[in-house]
Parts: structure tokens; sequence; C-alpha cells
């Protein structure tokens, strides 16, 4: 007599019958790190650092006074916007890098004296704000949406996020090129070529405090984990200073100016490069030098730091440069077609995306999985460029 279970397998054809195995399918090798994903061609040099929305798009601006949004995996152009007008500066164009909104909104300068403001969806223009000066300051964006920037007029704007109207302008001794920093408290921070750092009240503009350095500071601050600032000076020296004070806490000297901005990697550790053609890795407590980076030419691109220590940066060497953080030693490097001193940033994936002056955009494979778990690991910041201190 069969039993029960049986009876039913049988009638179901299902005893002694068995689906064929499917072949197994190896899994793709992984994309070298240093591959091309794909490059896009603009009009002119691009010195704007990329910024990444929320869905993977990237916003870029190019001297052809425009700026750009492409597709993150494909480099496909969804749109792009025309900054227009006539250039107040030699070249023209768009040198200021996008900062992205809370909502989406882009924000950027251009050299017509104009800052943008326009939707990451479709390109179209939310506001502009003439600001009467050339533009190479790139936007931070505070906590309650304010967009601070800085001009060549030698003033600091702050504009309501959502109109463009001002709030309040803060001048200066000299041309402001370098981007503000917002700490956590909302104070602003920013150079000047008067040879000065300010921290000025993020709602009112009143300076809080003036640090005097040897020369121009054209170099943006970054903001670590205690609130310290960083930033470098064309009077060869790189600076830490109390955000809340403005008391130096060291200096460390290079071998020649120093125009890049700072970025900090995991345990506090401040990079940047100088123009003797290194990247300066140092204890953001002490100053002193934990390693060095010989790219041999000028660094003005600012370092974005890997999760897995890797360090990327372009130079005046025409190379983009990805270096092993721990030794020292040369990973890979890409040739462009002109120098490179636009600053990479890391998408979540570990795509790492930069700009270089023969043109084009470049989307490079890495052996990284995202940006390093550190304050500030990239210029501006995050990949949105917001330019703020997260709050704890």
């Amino acid at each position: 007599m069969l039993l029960p279970g049986l009876l039913v397998a049988l009638l179901l054809g299902g005893c002694g019958k068995h689906e064929p195995t499917k072949p197994s399918v190896p899994p793709l090798p992984p994309t070298p790190a240093g591959t091309v994903l794909w490059k896009f061609e603009t009009g002119s040099a691009v010195g704007s650092s990329p910024a990444i929305g929320a869905n993977g798009t990237v916003y870029v601006g190019s001297m052809d006074k425009k700026v750009y949004a492409l597709d993150g995996k494909t480099g496909a152009k969804k749109w792009e916007f025309d900054t227009g007008g006539k250039s107040l500066g030699i070249n023209g164009g768009v040198y200021s890098s996008p900062a992205i909104g809370a909502d989406g909104t882009i924000f950027v300068g251009s050299h017509a004296g104009k800052v943008f403001a326009l939707d990451g969806k479709t390109g179209a223009k939310k506001w502009e704000a003439d600001v009467g000066s050339v533009v190479r300051s790139s936007p931070a964006i505070g906590l309650d949406g304010t967009v601070y920037i800085g001009a060549r007029s030698k003033k600091v704007h702050a504009l309501d996020g959502k109109t463009g109207a001002p709030k309040w302008v803060f001048e200066t001794g000299g041309l402001v090129t370098s981007s503000p920093a917002i700490g956590a408290d909302g104070t602003v921070y920013i150079g000047s070529w008067d040879y000065k750092v300010y921290a000025l009240n993020g709602q009112t503009g009143a300076k809080r405090w003036e640090f005097e350095t040897g020369h121009w500071v054209i170099s943006s601050p970054a903001i670590g984990a205690d609130g310290t600032v960083y930033f470098g000076s064309i009077d060869k020296k790189i600076y830490a200073l109390d955000g809340q004070t403005g008391a130096k806490k060291w200096e460390y000297a290079t071998g020649d100016f120093v125009e890049c901005s700072p970025t900090i990697g995991p345990g506090g550790v401040v990079y940047i490069g100088s123009h003797d053609g290194k990247i300066y890795a140092l204890d953001g407590q002490t100053g002193a030098k934990k390693n060095e980076y010989n790219l041999v030419r000028w660094v003005i691109s600012s370092p974005a730091i890997g999760d897995d220590g890797t360090i990327y940066a372009g130079c005046y060497d025409w190379n983009f440069h990805a270096v092993d953080g721990k030794t020292a030693a040369a990973k890979w490097k890409h040739e462009t077609g002109y120098f490179v001193n636009s600053s990479p940033t890391i998408g979540p994936n570990g795509t790492v995306y930069v700009g270089s002056h023969d043109g084009f955009v470049y989307a490079f494979a890495s052996s990284c999985t995202g940006p390093a778990k550190s304050p500030w690991p990239m210029r501006g910041g995050n990949a949105r460029h917001t330019g703020r201190a997260a709050v704890k």
C-alpha cells in the first residue's frame, strides 16, 4: 500500500524527475581601478569640482559658461544651463563648483558676476543674484538654506536660498576666491587676498574674529570634528586654528605656495597639496607630518580620501593620481589632455569624478566603495559640496 505522500508525488509526476540544473554563471570580474568609465566633453576647461545629487546625477561647471547635469553611470547629458552674460574676468565661464541644497536645488557662481539657483531635475532657473563681480568662489549652504559665497569685489555674500535676496554682505580687504566653510554652530569661515581668514556670524555677517597669515589665502577652509579650522596660504604654510577663538594651534611649512584646500581623513589626518608638487598628510592635533606623496608638479586639486585609504588628486603634470595612503606608493594615474586642478568627488559606489582643463569630465573606477568615513573627506565636505560641518 502506497503511503499518502508517495501517492501524491506519483500523481504529480514528481517521483524520479528533477528540474535540470542550470549552469552557474561566474560573476563578472571587477572593473580595474583607474579605468575610465566615461568622459564627457564640454566646450572649455573644467576647473569646477563635480557635485553628486541624491539620484547619482553629476553636476559640474565649465569655462564655456555652462553648468551640466550628467548621468553618473553613463555620462549622458541630462541638461545644460548657459549662465550667459559678458564675462567680468579673463576666460569667462563657470569655475565655481556647484553645491546641492536639501531639496535638490543647484547653486553655483559665474564669472559674469552672478549666483544661480537651478532646478536639479530640469536645469530651469529658479533665481539669479547679481553680486557685481567675478565669482570663482563656490557656495556653501547653511542649515536654514542660506547660501554663502565670496566674490572678487572683496565681499562675502549671504543670500536667501529660496529667493536669492541678499541677507548680508561682509567686506574684506582683498579679493575673495576662497570658498566658505560653515561650522556646526553656523559660523562662516573664509579666506581673502588681504592675507586673512575670517570667522563671521552666519545670521548677521558680524565678524567674530580674523587671523592674519603671511600672504593671500586662496585655499578654502575645512573643519575638523572638534571644530578646528584648517587651510593653506600663499605664504607656503598650512594652518590649524581654534574655530571659536581664531587662536593658532599649529602651522606647517611646505616648500612652496599652498593654494590647495585641505581635506580630512579618518583619525583627523589633514591632507593638502602644495605648489612644491607634494600632498602632505598631517596630524590634525599637532601638525606633525605623518606622510607625504610626491606628484612632482603643482597640486591645487584638493585630495579626496576613499574608504580604503586611497588618496585621489589632480596635478599640473596633466595626470589624475591615485596614491596608497599608507605606503605613499602610486596605485595608478591617468593622463588627461591638460592640467587637472578640479578637485575629485567620490560617489557612494566608489566612482571618482573629476574635471580637467582639457575640457572633459571624467568618471573613474576605483578600489574604494565610497568616501572615507571622516569629517571632511573631499572638497566641500561631502559629495553635495554643502561646505558644512556635521552637527553632532
